[in-house]
């Protein structure tokens, strides 16, 4: 494998730490493979024999809603791993991958990666750290769930104004676990503008309620007979005064 490859893999998250002997043992068990725009890597429920490192391009996991529309769960760039974890608890993929743009990727299949992990201490050491990055990564995530899951049901939308999209993948856990969340973030700027329009429109409801109750308020007062009186005793003092 070239020196340019091998370069690529010492700067991913699992293998940064690698001596040039340990990287040379991943690459010798990896190959390369490349991906276009809209590719399809891996699809959901599919087996998992092997496991991706990304060294060039982005990637988008995916998953669908009840409707069947598409659900963005990450998005991932250079440095980081794909299908890792079913490797280990040897299920079925739980989410598509497609690429973003031009991908070039590190594929180390099922029994590559076990086989690694048998001979290679270091190797082990490199891949749990990815594995501790990555359970490091999935507490702050669900940390901010909870946090904006009880703001959004206190009624406090203020983290939809302090919370702005990103397009760089690279950054704090917090910033990627806020991107991660562009679709609970869209859910919750919906239901605001929903709470929103019910606010209006309970507005304009009152303010009609009280034209009308200010209305029938009036008729029944016109009605009576003291009024009635009242009408015809300003009308003769008019008449009264008109006539001086």
């Amino acid at each position: 494998m070239s020196d340019a490859i091998l370069q690529k893999i010492r700067k991913t998250e699992f293998f940064k730490e690698l001596s040039d002997a340990a990287t040379s043992a991943v690459a010798e068990n990896a190959s390369v493979r490349h991906y276009v725009p809209n590719e399809t890597v891996m699809r959901k429920g599919d087996p998992a024999d092997s496991f991706f490192v990304i060294l060039d391009g982005h990637l988008k996991i995916v998953t669908t809603d009840a409707k069947g529309d598409e659900i963005i769960i990450n998005k991932v760039g250079p440095g980081e791993a794909i299908g890792e974890l079913a490797l280990v608890d040897d299920r079925p993929r739980s989410a598509g991958v497609i690429a973003l743009d031009e991908v070039e990727v590190l594929e180390l299949t099922k029994e590559a990666f076990f086989k690694l992990l048998e001979q290679r201490l270091d190797v082990s050491l490199g891949i749990l750290r990815g594995f501790s990055n990555r359970l490091r990564f999935s507490t702050t995530y669900i940390e901010k769930v909870i946090d904006w899951s009880q703001k959004t049901a206190a009624g406090d939308y203020s983290f939809l104004e302090q919370t702005q999209p990103i397009t760089n993948p690279a950054g704090s856990d917090d910033a990627k676990a806020a991107q991660l969340l562009s679709t609970f973030y869209s859910m919750v700027r919906k239901v605001k503008e929903r709470e929103d329009d019910l606010k209006h429109e309970l507005e304009r409801l009152t303010f009609e309620i009280d034209q009308e109750r200010r209305k029938r308020e009036f008729d029944e007062i016109t009605s009576t007979e003291f009024y009635a009186n009242l009408k015809e005793q300003a009308k003769a003092l008019r008449q009264k005064r008109n006539s001086k």
